[in-house]
Order: structure tokens, then sequence, then C-alpha cells
């Protein structure tokens, strides 16, 4: 378990680092308000409504136009599944 969550931190921490968060998943993240500290892992991983609003904000149901290209969004979900462990 600490060995895949060490793969799944480092995994994330690269891809920031590469700066593969594509801006509109950015935006989203900073318009939440659910998690709002990127690195509390409990929260990112396991409060309901987080992932409905990344979820609401990513495709645009939130009436706002940044919407998130699917592409986007599977980039999203990639990362948070990295950092997660799922």
């Amino acid at each position: 378990m600490k060995l895949s969550l060490a793969v799944s931190l480092t995994a994330l921490v690269a891809a920031v680092v590469a700066q593969q968060v594509p801006p509109c998943v950015d935006v989203c993240f900073n318009k939440q308000q659910e998690c709002p500290d990127e690195w509390n892992f409990v929260c990112l991983c396991e409060n309901e409504k987080f992932h409905i609003a990344m979820t609401q904000c990513m495709r645009g149901g939130n009436g706002e136009s940044g919407k998130c290209s699917e592409e986007d969004q599977s980039i999203a979900r990639i990362l948070l599944d990295a950092a997660c462990g799922f």
C-alpha cells in the first residue's frame, strides 16, 4: 500500500512539475471550495462534493463558458486516479 501510494504521488508530482495539468482543470480547481488544499489527498480522493464541483466545472455544467475538452477531462481523471491510487 505504501509503495503504491508513493508511486502514485510521484506520478502526480511529476505530471504537475511537467505542467501537464490542463489550464481549464487548474481554473476549475481554483474555483471549487470543497478542497482548497491541493495536498489534502483525503479530501481530494473521498469528498463527493469536490468531485461533483470539478465535474460540473470541467463540463461547463455550472453555467460558465470555461468547458474543458474531453481530452482535458480525461487527463484530470488520470491525475486524480494516480493521486488516489485507483
